[in-house]
């Protein structure tokens, strides 16, 4: 598992020690990055105003698709199995469980 900040990441595919960092590191890179943000490609991450400050329902679903959409574009060796949300101090924290598709 990885974590930034509060967001976890899990990987729950058996697959080698230092691929299975590199594939957790690509998906918490691509679903901490705000839409527009990265110059080499301005499509990739979170379009944050779909999420921030919108109702924790509407939030949870932004995310959770927009998780899916991203991780199936940019790092197709991943696909999102599970997303589930902890609410803690007012604040909504995803954990994205990840599975592993093969070379």
């Amino acid at each position: 598992m990885i974590a930034i900040g509060e967001v976890k990441f899990e990987l729950n595919s058996p697959v080698d020690i230092a691929l299975r960092e590199k594939l957790l590191e690509n998906a918490a890179t691509i679903l901490s990055t705000l839409r527009g943000t990265n110059p080499q490609n301005r499509g990739m991450g979170l379009v944050s105003s779909d999420i921030i400050g919108r109702p924790a329902y509407a939030a949870r679903g932004a995310f959770t698709v927009q998780a899916i959409e991203q991780i199936d574009m940019y790092e197709p060796r991943l696909s999102v199995v599970e997303v589930d949300f902890e609410c803690r101090e007012s604040k909504i924290i995803p954990k994205v469980v990840l599975t592993y598709n093969g070379d």
